[in-house]
């Protein structure tokens, strides 16, 4: 009987310290898959930037994804946010006028973490939206900004 206890207790032990070790590894790997994804999408939106860009030198104003696609200013492949199931980059433009009567465009491209990170720890995923979102910052990756001109800046 002795003997039987010492089996059982060793089992659990065993048990424990897998549990304990997977406990450690979790976020491990989120992190790394979520600067893998990452990597990705901060590639295409750079790649929409420059077209964004060289739409702005040439027509004066930016331009939505089907304008940049349809004209050929943009890859079709490239609309789409990675690891998001299909989902398109958000991208909003707009005109502001200055202190100067001037005319400013500005433009907003951007990917959330629900899009990209999908199909990752659900409760990982919701703690990054619920950290940014309490930073006052926008929870994901994008560059420009619809209300001020910021130059297109990064947010990364």
């Amino acid at each position: 009987m002795k003997l039987n206890n010492n089996y059982i207790l060793l089992a659990c032990v065993a048990v424990l310290a897998v549990l304990c070790v997977l406990s450690v590894s979790a976020p491990l790997r989120f992190g790394r898959e979520r600067q893998r994804r990452e990597e990705a999408v901060k590639e295409r939106l750079l790649l929409i930037r420059s077209a964004e860009t060289a739409y702005l030198r040439a027509n004066g104003s930016y331009a939505n994804l089907p304008t940049l696609v349809g004209g050929g200013w943009l890859a079709d492949s490239l609309q789409y946010i990675p690891y998001s199931r299909q989902a398109k980059f958000h991208v909003a433009v707009s005109t502001q006028t200055g202190r100067s009567g001037a005319r400013i465009p500005l433009m907003e491209c951007a990917a959330g973490y629900h899009e990209y990170l999908c199909g990752l720890d659900e409760e990982a995923v919701a703690a990054l939206i619920r950290e940014a979102t309490g930073r006052g910052e926008y929870p994901g990756l994008k560059f420009g900004d619809i209300a001020s001109p910021n130059g297109n800046e990064v947010n990364w």
